[in-house]
């Protein structure tokens, strides 16, 4: 349908704009806020972590909304109100004040990013949900490459609180206003609900029945795992290749391209999926995570393996984004998804908030040498907790 056509492009730029203004602004800023301040980095990062365990806490509400059919009305306020929030930065001159700010942007977070908008998407489309993810994701895949250069480029030229105010603008103003729209036009499926086969219902007091499964958690764990992976590195990625001797223009220039080599890892997922299923898609993702990790130690005797990890750090991350809503509902099933994926979305945010912070503490002790070692290990249990939780969904499915 046209009217659907018209709905996720605009639900594909509103995050786009979101992202790059609410998220990325954190990871794109960091090094202004560090010398400036003067506050350590773990005092700065522990501020993402607070606005991350905010969003795990509202995920739930978020996910109960939005299966309610309060899904535009989420997604917008979220959007509208943490653009507003952001305009706090700008006058932020305490450390308890920055930390209230980040707060409220993460409760901001759990009604305006991709886990509620990809709620709505999966309960207004069901299992044709996959294609409408696809497309948000690859064009919000620019995020990051909207927010970097654009940070850096205002903050040069007349600072950086003047580039708060453009992201301002970006997420509350046009960003918020499309999510509205697309939220708002998006045909519902008849068949978007439905229960997955050999799955009980979980409807009624039995809706969080599905907390027992140790597929649940299973699942559960490894895209927080994955997900803590990305965080620390694209939070600390101007820091460790400052920590590296990379130029300030060239880690710039790095981290701006992980926007694009997320959309063309969806690009060739579109590819993939003719070859693989879902489930092989995901397990690649993190295989390519590892040797991600394992090009930017690499990175450090030979420069050009920058580029590698970029690629494939990039296209991997890239394609978690679509393959964690659609095989969570592969295994889980669609009836209540909106409360699954919240739920999910507490372990998922809890990794990614204490990432950053995490890292900072890693480095304390034995510097990025040993954050990238820990994270190898971190997406190894991760990958096992997914290929385990893909047993136990086949022999479930066979009962």
């Amino acid at each position: 349908m046209m009217k659907d056509k018209r709905a996720v492009w605009c639900l594909a730029v509103g995050q786009t704009l979101v992202w790059a203004g609410i998220y990325y602004i954190f990871p794109a800023l960091i090094v202004r806020w560090e010398a400036e301040f003067g506050w350590s980095r773990t005092e700065i990062t522990a501020a993402l972590t607070i606005a991350i365990l905010a969003s795990a806490a509202c995920s739930p509400i978020s996910g109960r909304l939005i299966d309610k059919g309060y899904g535009p009305r989420t997604l917008f306020g979220g959007a509208f109100i943490g653009g507003l929030l952001v305009t706090g930065l700008f006058f932020v001159n305490s450390l308890p004040v920055f930390y209230l700010i980040w707060a409220g942007l993460g409760i901001c977070m759990a009604f305006s990013l991709y886990e509620p908008c990809f709620s709505f998407i999966i309960r207004t489309k069901g299992l044709a949900a996959k294609r409408y993810i696809t497309i948000i994701t690859l064009v919000a895949g620019l995020a990051s490459t909207i927010s970097f250069p654009l940070a850096y480029a205002i903050s040069e030229a007349v600072g950086w609180r003047i580039a708060i105010l453009t992201f301002v603008g970006l997420v509350s103003f046009i960003g918020a206003p499309l999510m509205w729209y697309g939220a708002n036009h998006l045909h519902e499926d008849e068949s978007a609900a439905a229960p997955k086969a050999g799955t009980a219902s979980s409807s009624g007091k039995d809706r969080y029945g599905f907390l027992k499964w140790p597929k649940f958690w299973l699942v559960a764990f490894a895209f927080a795992l994955i997900a803590m992976t990305h965080a620390t590195l694209i939070n600390h990625l101007l820091l460790l290749l400052k920590d590296r001797q990379f130029d300030a223009g060239t880690a710039v220039l790095a981290a701006s391209f992980m926007g694009p080599m997320q959309v063309a890892g969806r690009l060739s997922a579109i590819v993939a999926e003719r070859f693989f299923s879902n489930s092989v898609v995901a397990v690649l993702c993190f295989i390519f995570s590892l040797a991600a990790v394992l090009a930017l130690m690499a990175a450090t005797w030979i420069p050009a393996f920058l580029a590698v990890f970029i690629i494939l750090q990039g296209s991997g991350i890239g394609v978690v984004s679509i393959m964690k809503p659609i095989v969570t509902r592969e295994i889980l099933g669609g009836e209540n998804f909106g409360l699954k994926s919240g739920a999910q979305a507490v372990p998922y945010f809890v990794g990614s908030a204490f990432a950053a912070f995490l890292g900072s503490l890693l480095w304390s002790v034995g510097g990025y040498d040993l954050v990238l070692r820990v994270l190898l290990f971190v997406l190894l249990a991760g990958m096992g907790a997914l290929v385990f939780a893909m047993r136990l969904d086949r022999k479930d499915t066979a009962r």
